[in-house]
């Protein structure tokens, strides 16, 4: 109601004005037009098609499936993104008729013309810097926390917390836990491999602020049960695994309550990723080369074509493990430098650094078909805004939220996202750099902040994220899933990828052993979770 009479006051320019998440259809009976409008950070999914006559929109792909005109085929275009990074970014979509309309913008369609989009707000607008001494920042970004987060708070229903025990969930427990009034509840997912395993700092945390704390420990036959609805919880091909645990523990919190805040987005806005670090250290090295001696030593490395290393690779008289290393070392390394060589362009750099099958890779596997995303264009003043506005404008809405969305939505949980008001959100991009990254780490004012309500020794250790134990599970209780999916008949069949490549990435894994090398498990699991969303969907 309050929406709708804003937008019948403001037009659509109230949408300026509001905070928070958001996928909206507007018509316009007098004006006979159409809105489809989606929040400032893509909290909330809007999917749409035109065929040239009829626009159909949903959150969700299934929606439009729904519609008796559905004859979308899969676009090989986006498919060859999914398997760089594990998700499609706006706007496309794997389907070829089919869009995303992209955080901050708008769709308008008129009666007698074709849809038009605009963007209304991104993190790639030009920022002025912030100014004031860092205490005096630090009482500015604690009270935008507090304020941020108490909005969230707002329903008519109990309201719950996930709590990693990780810095940033750790602080929207504990200041809401002190400022919101009222027990906040909180719940995690812990594994039986310690390595895994944040349960017990998790803990830790909601004893010293006081919330009402729920954990449940992850086994191989929920992992399971939970892959056999992959492909239902995304209709899309989705490759982040941490949809897993997300998905388990929304199923605990539903059980209690009917509102969730999760606590995305702390890594992007405030430079936490581990891989900032050493992606900074490459760019530097990138730097100091002269641009002559970078495109002569890239021409060099196209002399050395990755497919006859490969093979040379494979024919070694040596151990699995050694041809393994010597795999990573020769093929697949040397193939990244030659490629990222030449490349000027920050953003490209980054791509290149992030990806999980290269793009020859990709391009091996699906036969060609691969066309790179659109690339993020703005000015940024040095390579750290260039990642944090990279992974903004695509991993953090087409991962990281899409898979809360899903997988709370699946159960009937509204899933909130505190670190994400777009209030904070201009804060934090206004930043200077030392703030960010200084003297205490990675989120240096966040963490200043944090030290308010929780002691150090509480929340200072390496950073784990939301991963789970997929390489130990693959090589025992889901190894049948990999034979089953993964079989060259089955791939051959299905016409898309190349079985042989398959096969390939399939040996790489199983002959590097437990814990070699983690890319191996990551280019199996975007298989297999294909594989399983092909067999649905495709």
């Amino acid at each position: 109601e309050v929406v709708l009479a804003a937008l019948r006051h403001w037009g659509t320019a109230a949408v300026e004005r509001f905070i928070g998440m958001f996928a909206i259809a507007l018509w316009q009976e007098s004006e006979r037009r159409l809105w489809l409008i989606r929040d400032r950070l893509g909290v909330k999914p809007l999917y749409y098609a035109w065929d040239g006559r009829v626009l159909w929109f949903g959150s969700e792909l299934k929606a439009l499936r729904a519609f008796r005109a559905w004859r979308a085929e899969v676009d090989r275009g986006p498919l060859g993104e999914y398997f760089q990074f594990g998700y499609v970014s706006a706007p496309r979509s794997i389907y070829r008729q089919v869009c995303k309309l992209p955080p901050g913008h708008w769709l308008e369609l008129r009666e007698t013309g074709e849809p038009a989009t605009r963007c209304y707000w991104s993190v790639l607008e030009p920022r002025e810097p912030l100014a004031g001494s860092e205490s005096e920042l630090e009482e500015q970004l604690e009270a935008l926390f507090i304020d941020a987060f108490r909005y969230r708070m707002v329903a008519d229903v109990p309201v719950g917390v996930f709590l990693s025990g990780g810095l940033d969930s750790s602080l929207v427990a504990a200041i809401l836990q002190r400022h919101s009034g009222q027990t906040v509840h909180t719940f995690t997912v812990g594994f039986t491999d310690p390595s895994f395993d944040e349960s017990r700092w998790a803990r830790r945390v909601a004893t010293h602020v006081g919330t009402q704390h729920t954990e449940h420990v992850l086994s191989p036959a929920e992992m399971a049960g939970i892959l056999t609805r992959w492909a239902d919880l995304f209709d899309e091909p989705f490759g982040d695994s941490s949809g897993v645990p997300t998905f388990l523990v929304s199923c605990v919190a539903r059980e209690s309550v009917k509102v969730a805040l999760s606590a995305d987005g702390g890594d992007e806005l405030f430079s936490g990723y581990q891989h900032y670090g050493a992606m900074l250290a490459r760019e530097r090295m990138l730097a100091r080369m002269p641009r002559p001696a970078r495109n002569a030593l890239s021409h060099s490395l196209q002399l050395l074509p990755a497919r006859s290393l490969q093979r040379l690779v494979d024919r070694l008289p040596a151990p699995a493990p050694l041809r393994h290393a010597a795999r990573r070392v020769v093929v697949d390394r040397l193939e990244r430098l030659r490629v990222v060589l030449p490349e000027a362009d920050p953003a490209t750099i980054y791509d290149l650094g992030m990806s999980l099958w290269t793009p020859a890779e990709s391009a091996q596997l699906l036969g060609g078909f691969v066309s790179p995303r659109p690339v993020p264009n703005g000015h940024r003043s040095n390579f750290a805004d260039h990642m944090s506005c990279c992974d903004l404008r695509h991993y953090l809405p087409d991962d990281i939220l899409t898979k809360v969305d899903r997988t709370t939505m699946a159960v009937g949980l509204e899933g909130r996202e505190p670190l994400l008001d777009h209030r904070l959100v201009e804060f934090a991009l206004r930043l200077p750099l030392g703030l960010r990254r200084g003297a205490l780490g990675t989120k240096h004012l966040l963490r200043r902040v944090l030290y308010r309500y929780v002691p150090r020794a509480i929340v200072d250790r390496p950073k784990q994220g939301f991963g789970i134990p997929m390489s130990r599970w693959l090589r025992g209780e889901l190894s049948a899933l990999l034979d089953i999916y993964l079989a060259p008949e089955r791939v051959r069949a299905a016409g898309i990828l190349d079985p042989r490549v398959v096969a390939r990435a399939l040996n790489n894994f199983r002959e590097g052993g437990p814990g070699r090398d983690r890319l191996d498990v990551q280019k199996v699991w975007l298989l297999l979770a294909f594989e399983m969303w092909r067999e649905k969907w495709a």
